[in-house]
């Protein structure tokens, strides 16, 4: 499989399972739930871990696509760019949910501070994964331009 099939097969991944751990996390936190709580943060974890290897096949990829017709480098550019605020956004929702989940190991509650502020690394990892994937849908959808 070539990075750029791999790039596309996976690169929706850390864009869409944030949104849902933000979910869970917030259900977990309004109704009082480690076990919601637990989900959100484990699939955060999930989606902060497929982030490197999303982050290298689109580089990977993005050496074949510059040779396709309507390609400019500064699309491409602009997407990888987007790409590095996203893994690292998604590498530390990562380390919270990991923290977090650690923390809480020894009992059924998950303190409420960890995981708020794992919720609001996964609003922030969801807009910038959205945006990023905005920016990567521009490379070849003239519509979205």
């Amino acid at each position: 499989m070539s990075p750029a099939a791999l790039h596309l097969a996976i690169n929706h991944l850390p864009v869409l399972w944030p949104p849902v751990a933000a979910a869970l996390l917030a259900a977990g936190l309004a109704r009082g739930s480690g076990d919601l709580a637990r989900a959100g943060l484990v699939l955060l974890l999930a989606a902060g871990l497929a982030g490197p290897l999303v982050y290298w096949s689109g580089s990977s990829a993005s050496d074949l696509v510059l040779d396709l017709p309507d390609v400019t480098p500064g699309r491409v550019s602009e997407h990888a760019h987007a790409a590095w605020t996203t893994l690292v956004a998604g590498l530390l929702a990562a380390a919270a949910a990991a923290g977090t989940l650690a923390a809480s190991r020894s009992g059924p509650a998950v303190a409420r501070v960890p995981l708020a502020l794992a919720l609001v690394l996964a609003l922030f990892c969801s807009a910038a994964a959205g945006w990023t994937a905005h920016r990567g849908g521009q490379i070849r959808h003239a519509e979205i331009r």
